[in-house]
């Protein structure tokens, strides 16, 4: 039976310096991430390590929410789940100079009254 259930990640693991918590702040992730309801937890990375959500740093703000996948030999393909937004192909070697972030796991919240009271 034991062999079911997903293996057990230390506490350590997840309370770690090397993991951040990140708040969604737009809507280019919808529906399936809510912006400023939603977060993802990132792990810092500085180049592509295969098909996922990345945190994109463009030089202004926060970092946003990319869907990346290979383009196939022209680099690789950065879109949102919201169709609004522009696609976009960087090589590999532009890619590497604004990700900031790979989403491990996201958080939704269902209950957002324990977020308001800690805020205070």
């Amino acid at each position: 039976m034991n062999n079911l259930l997903a293996p057990v990640i230390p506490a350590e693991n997840i309370l770690s310096d090397k993991f951040r918590v990140h708040l969604v702040q737009s809507d280019g992730m919808e529906p399936d991430l809510r912006a400023r309801r939603d977060y993802v937890l990132l792990a810092p990375v500085s180049s592509y390590v295969g098909e996922g959500v990345y945190a994109i740093f463009d030089g202004f703000g926060v970092p946003e929410l990319f869907r990346v996948t290979s383009a196939f030999g022209k680099g690789l393909r950065l879109f949102r789940d919201n169709k609004r937004y522009q696609e976009y192909v960087l090589t590999l070697e532009k890619f590497e100079e604004v990700v900031v972030g790979f989403v491990i796991a996201d958080i939704k919240v269902k209950d957002e009254r324990f977020l308001r009271e800690a805020a205070h």
